[in-house]
């Protein structure tokens, strides 16, 4: 009896294996929608301090690049709409990886800017940013379209 529960489980634990291929570059690859919010305390960008909330698109191309368009808001002040950012970005097989926003490396403030999660076989992201006193959260993203046509 033992040995067949110790057959199921290594057999069960090789099945979940299979079944999660993790992520790579490529995988990720597509567009996500998402919405961002929380704090601007401080920051380096001159922006006005206060309640911080904005939707958009990340757009992963599979090859290590990322375009965010955006558009946000801090209390009652609506920033430039439909702004676009271009950046790069990383992943590991376990789906943890960071984006830099090219501008903002530009600028001296050193990357990553901020940490990702794909989620649900890559169906979401959850990220935070980890600029200094930008304490910002995007956690209802969904994938919109799969830059690779094999999914």
């Amino acid at each position: 009896m033992r040995t067949l529960i110790f057959t199921a489980a290594i057999l069960g634990a090789s099945l979940a294996r299979v079944a999660f291929a993790g992520c790579t570059m490529e995988n990720v690859a597509g567009t996500y929608g998402y919405v961002g919010f929380g704090t601007i305390v401080t920051n380096p960008f001159g922006l006005p301090t206060g309640s911080y909330s904005s939707v958009g698109t990340l757009e992963f191309d599979g090859k290590g690049n990322l375009l965010i368009t955006d558009t946000a808001r801090i209390d009652n002040t609506l920033l430039t709409p439909d702004r676009t950012y271009p950046g790069t970005y990383t992943v590991d097989k376990q789906c943890v990886g960071t984006f830099t926003i090219t501008g903002i490396a530009l600028s001296g403030i050193p990357g990553p800017h901020y940490k990702v999660v794909f989620v649900d076989s890559r169906k979401g992201i959850r990220a935070i940013s980890l600029l200094p006193g930008f304490v910002v959260n995007y956690v209802n993203t969904t994938r919109i379209e799969s830059g690779d046509q094999g999914e």
